[in-house]
C-alpha cells in the first residue's frame, strides 16, 4: 500500500475548562471539515476538556474521556480518516494528559500520555507511559504530547523504532519575551534529527488568565523544512501531503563512545551528584582567536580564562581545535571525550556528531557543562539543531568552524556572541556557568529529574 497521505493539523481557540463543551464542538466542527479531506486529522494537547484543570477532583471521572472519544470517533468514522486528539484519561485514581489515535472506524488505535509534565499541569496529571509506534495504513506514526518533544528521548525512541510521522499534540505556550522556543527551532530540529515528518497541532488565545498559546500550527518535512504553517492567532486548520518513502528515518545514529546506559532505571548519572554541588561563583571567560595570533598574550591582556585557537598551541590556558581533536597541554582528545578546564567541563565533539541528540545527552548527563563542536566545512547541521541542543540539556554550546568562525549558545538555546567581523583579533566570551546547574525548563520541569530511563528502551 502507498505511503502517501493527506495530514491536516487543527488549531482550536483556546477557552477555560468551565466552557469545555462549547469547545468541544467547535473543535469537533473544524475536525469533521479537515477529515473530509486529510487521512490523519491532528488536535491540540487536552482539546477537551482543557488543559488549565485547577484541581484534580472534579476530572477523575471516566466520563470526560468516554466523552472526547465518543466525539472525535464520529469525526474518523464520518471522515474515514485516523484522528489524533488530546484527552485527558482515569488510571486508578489519576488522570493523565493523553493523545489518543483514533481509526477511521472509530475506534481506539493507540494512546500515547504526557510524560515530561510541564509547569503547573504537575498539579492535576501525573506522568504516564510514552506511545509506541502505530501501523496506520499509510506507514508507521508515533505520538507525543506538547513538552515531550523537549525531551530528546522521546521522539527519537519512536523514531528509532520505525515511526516516520510523528504528531505532536500540544498547547505550546509563550513566554515573557513572547517567543516559544519549541516553535523558533526545537520542532525544526526533531524533525531533522529523525528524518521523520512532524505535525504540530496547537492552540491560540488565552486560557484561565495564565497561559498564552503561541498559535503556528505546523508541519515539518524530514528535511525540518516547514510544509505549512498556521497563523498566531485564532483557529485554523492547515494541510500538507506527506510521503512516509520519502521520509529516511535518523540520518545520524549514536557512535557508542560511552558505555552510560539511557534506558537505566536504576542507576544515576553523574551530573545527579555534581548538580548537588555549588556551582561556580564567577563565569568562565573564554577568548576566540578569530585569526593566527600570539595565544598567550591574548590570553594575558584579556584577562581571559581559555583561548579557543585553531592552530596549534602549548601555551597555558590554550584549547586547539585541530583535524586530529581538541588539544589540551600537549594532550589531544577525540570525539566524545570530557575535559576538565578550569571551572568546566567540556565535551568536545567533530564532524557530524552534535547532530545526534543521544551524544551530547551523554556528554551532559557525564557532567559536561560545555559542549564544543568542531564544525567541518560542509557541514549540513541546522542553526536549529544546535540552539536545541543546549537547551534542551541546559548546557553552553560551543561552535568553531574552520575559517576561524566561531559561535556561543546559552542554555535557554540563545545565541550569546559569534564572529564579530572587522580587525578583531579575538574576542572575550564570558560563559556564566551557574546557568547549566539551572536544569528546570520551567517549574517542576527539570531536564535531570524529569527522565525516565524506562521508558527508552530502544536508546543503547
Amino acid at each position: 500500500m502507498g505511503r502517501e497521505a493527506r495530514v491536516a493539523c487543527v488549531q482550536t481557540a483556546a477557552g477555560d475548562v468551565d466552557r469545555s463543551d462549547a469547545a468541544l464542538s467547535e473543535a469537533v466542527e473544524l475536525a469533521a471539515g479537515a477529515a473530509r479531506e486529510a487521512d490523519l486529522v491532528v488536535l491540540p494537547e487536552a482539546t477537551y476538556p482543557g488543559y488549565i484543570l485547577h484541581d484534580e477532583g472534579s476530572f477523575r471521572d471516566d466520563s470526560w474521556w468516554r466523552r472526547g472519544l465518543d466525539a472525535f470517533g464520529a469525526v474518523a468514522r464520518e471522515g474515514d480518516a485516523y484522528v489524533a486528539v488530546g484527552l485527558i484519561r482515569t488510571v486508578g485514581d489519576r488522570i493523565r494528559n493523553t493523545a489518543a489515535m483514533i481509526g477511521p472506524d472509530g475506534r481506539l488505535v493507540g494512546t500515547a500520555d504526557k510524560s515530561f509534565l510541564w509547569h503547573f499541569d504537575s498539579q492535576w496529571f501525573e506522568a504516564g507511559v510514552t506511545g509506541d509506534v502505530l501501523d496506520l495504513s499509510f506507514g508507521p506514526a508515533g505520538m507525543i504530547v506538547c513538552a515531550d518533544a523537549r525531551m530528546m528521548e522521546i521522539p527519537r525512541s519512536l523514531a528509532v523504532a520505525g515511526a516516520r510521522l510523528l504528531c505532536d499534540t500540544t498547547a505550546l505556550v509563550l513566554g515573557p519575551t513572547g517567543l516559544n522556543g519549541q516553535v523558533e527551532y526545537m520542532l525544526q530540529a526533531r524533525a531533522w534529527e529523525n528524518g521523520s515528518y512532524l505535525a504540530v497541532a496547537n492552540k491560540s488565545g488565552y486560557e484561565a488568565g495564565i497561559a498564552a498559546y503561541a498559535g503556528r500550527s505546523a508541519i515539518y518535512g524530514p528535511d525540518g523544512e516547514r510544509l505549512v504553517e498556521a497563523p498566531p492567532e485564532g483557529p485554523a486548520v492547515i494541510s500538507a501531503t506527506v510521503d512516509l518513502d520519502r521520509a529516511p528515518g535518523p540520518p545520524i545514529l549514536r557512535a557508542r563512545t560511552s558505555d552510560l546506559p539511557f534506558g537505566d532505571p536504576v542507576s544515576d548519572p553523574p551530573i545527579v551528584e555534581i548538580l548537588r554541588e555549588p556551582p561556580p561563583a564567577r563565569p568562565l571567560r573564554v577568548a576566540f582567536l578569530q585569526r593566527p595570533g600570539d595565544a598567550s598574550r591574548i590570553r594575558r591582556e584579556l584577562m581571559a580564562d581559555l583561548v579557543l585557537t585553531r592552530e596549534p598551541s602549548d601555551a597555558e590556558g590554550a584549547v586547539s581545535i585541530t583535524p586530529h581533536g581538541m588539544t589540551v597541554a600537549s594532550v589531544t582528545y577525540p570525539t566524545g571525550a570530557l575535559v576538565k578546564l578550569g571551572s568546566a567541563t567540556v565535551g568536545f565533539l567533530s564532524g557530524d556528531r552534535i547532530g545526534v541528540p543521544e551524544e551530547v545527552r551523554r556528554l551532559m548527563l557525564e557532567g559536561a557543562s560545555v559542549v564544543v563542536w568542531d564544525r567541518p566545512e560542509d557541514a549540513q547541521v541546522p542553526t536549529a539543531v544546535v540552539r536545541t541542543r543546549a537547551d534542551e540539556n541546559r548546557i553552553f554550546v560551543v561552535v568553531t568552524g574552520p575559517d576561524g568562525s566561531w559561535q556561543v549558545v546559552d542554555p535557554s538555546g540563545a545565541i550569546l556572541a559569534g564572529t564579530r567581523p572587522g580587525e578583531l583579533d579575538a574576542v572575550m566570551v564570558e560563559l556564566p556557568l551557574a546557568l547549566a546547574w539551572m536544569k528546570e525548563m520551567a517549574p517542576a520541569t527539570d531536564v535531570v529529574a524529569g527522565r525516565r530511563p524506562a521508558g527508552y528502551p530502544d536508546l543503547v
